[in-house]
């Protein structure tokens, strides 16, 4: 959200090496609870409709962090 001025995903992509390890750390770490490791190391599946709450929140971050993002840049006239 931050590396660019450009609108993330829309108009800026991270590299695919980058995409691709963010992907298998997020769904390792969602799975992690769900497996006989989660459970032997003390950890307790989050319920289902416990995603749909996550995934709008970090829709309503990435739109925050870009809308400040403008602020600034106008504000400054440019961006770091």
């Amino acid at each position: 959200m931050l590396r660019t001025r450009k609108i993330p995903f829309i108009q800026s992509r991270a590299a695919l090496p980058v995409l691709v390890t963010t992907f298998i750390v997020m769904a390792v770490g969602v799975a992690i609870p769900f497996s006989p490791l989660g459970h032997w190391i003390g950890l307790v599946p989050l319920p289902l409709a416990y995603f749909p709450w996550l995934a709008g929140i970090l829709f309503a971050y990435c739109v925050v962090a870009q809308l400040m993002k403008r602020f600034y840049i106008r504000r400054f006239g440019q961006w770091f």
